[in-house]
């Protein structure tokens, strides 16, 4: 169930544990023990034990390794994941409770719940509601600290776009889809020889056990050193398009079944399952355009909403009666500077252009209508359709698309990098691994 995986991730989201400071005249209290220790913050027992039931209850044994593999994958996702708080801290990242519930809302309705349905069905699973919001909330402010960590070493040029818009509009076969799962066998940014040497046999050794037929999920849950790892390496369904260079290259005639690697990145090996793949037959894409009018009047402390409300309604009986026509009566009241000397005209565009409040006031005007006095974001308007048509958006939907992929792909490649740089930085102790 679509619900069911979505609470498994987030139970795999967030685990930072705190210890608390002990009062000299308090009742003994038993103290928590510490796995791993990351900067000024820790990681409890408590925290990967709680992640170690939820992976057992939600995951077929046979996809599992052996538990103490399994306890340090844990361990390393929590460390990443406190890493990644921290620095969402650090750089006063927010998330608000409107942003949590809005979040919560669109879990809901995906899976055809209300939020009541989602908080019972949540109660049967034995995770309280407000530990769920939590875990939303610690799982968008990663999300956010990632990509404004990231989004600032992605640079794409109009060269890039326009290259690959025009390899998708002429190539449309290789418009392909591929369901992939990975493992990744990481290796120090300065890594020594001998260091590259063992990562490539390990990763050898896995690939030669996935072809002769092991789980890949188990192999990708037991080794993998990216944030993939405990859900078995699964990345789902990608463009081709939008994968890393190294990936697409080895990938676009690959059939479903294929294993493939290790590649080489700056980041380690990657070994890539194909778990499927599809394609699409090239498609026409159009919109509808609108070209409109509008008479604006802003409020301020004088002119209110009512006020300015009553002033458009009296523009409108006007222009309706025929004793005056929109464009006059545009260039005598409205105060849109950008077209109140053209009568009002706003031209030819997509509807998405304008406020929310205006665009659908837009949408549901006949040819030649006139809107009832409509607020925006603006000010109050009459809005006026003139004309509408479907228009030929292939083009720069393409082109929309194509940086899209483009983005996507140096984010994948850069994310990584950045994950590695952030563990480097840190003091991170794994308490007892001294002793192994």
């Amino acid at each position: 169930m679509k619900l069911l995986k979505l609470i498994i991730a987030l139970n795999l989201s967030i685990g930072i544990g705190f210890m608390a400071p002990l009062s000299v005249n308090a009742a003994p209290k038993v103290i928590e023990q510490v796995a791993a220790v990351v900067n000024n913050n820790v990681i409890l027992e408590s925290d990967v034990n709680d992640m170690l039931k939820t992976i057992k209850a939600s995951t077929d044994p046979k996809n599992l390794p052996d538990e103490k593999t399994l306890r340090k994958q844990i361990i390393d996702r929590l460390i990443v994941e406190n890493l990644i708080l921290q620095r969402a801290a650090k750089a006063k990242i927010t998330i608000s409770d409107d942003d949590v519930t809005n979040a919560i809302s669109k879990i809901a309705a995906e899976n055809g719940m209300s939020i009541d349905e989602l908080r019972n069905k949540l109660s049967t699973m034995g995770i309280s509601y407000s530990a769920y919001r939590d875990r939303i909330h610690n799982d968008m402010l990663m999300d956010q600290a990632r990509l404004d960590a990231v989004r600032s070493r992605i640079k794409i040029s109009d060269k890039e776009v326009e290259n690959l818009a025009k390899t998708i509009a002429q190539q449309p076969t290789n418009n392909i889809d591929v369901n992939i799962s990975h493992i990744l066998i990481a290796i120090p940014e300065k890594a020594s020889k001998q260091q590259i040497d063992t990562a490539t046999n390990k990763a050898n050794e896995i690939i030669n056990r996935a072809k002769k037929g092991e789980s890949f999920t188990k192999l990708a849950t037991s080794y993998s050193n990216d944030d993939l790892a405990l859900k078995g390496g699964s990345m789902g369904w990608h463009k081709l398009n939008e994968l890393p260079t190294i990936f697409e290259e080895r990938l676009i005639r690959a059939p479903k079944g294929s294993i493939i690697g290790p590649i080489r990145s700056g980041v380690g090996f990657h070994i890539i399952k194909v778990d499927d793949t599809r394609s699409e037959a090239p498609k026409t894409i159009t919109a509808q355009e609108v070209n409109a009018r509008h008479i604006l009047i802003k409020t301020n402390v004088l002119v209110t909403d009512q006020i300015a409300k009553q002033k458009l309604n009296d523009i409108r009986k006007l222009i309706v009666s025929g004793a005056t026509t929109f464009e006059a009566a545009a260039k005598a009241n409205s105060e849109d500077p950008g077209s109140k000397d053209n009568g009002g005209n706003l031209g030819w565009n997509l509807p998405d252009r304008y406020d929310n409040a205006f665009k659908n006031a837009l949408l549901q005007l006949k040819k030649g209508e006139i809107s009832q006095p409509i607020k925006s974001s603006f000010g109050w308007h009459l809005i006026q359709l003139i004309d509408s048509k479907q228009t030929d958006r292939t083009q720069s939907a393409t082109k929309e698309q194509a940086y899209r992929l483009i983005f996507n792909r140096k984010f994948t490649e850069e994310a990584q990098v950045w994950v590695q740089e952030i563990k480097g930085d840190a003091y991170i102790k794994i308490v007892g691994e001294e002793n192994k």
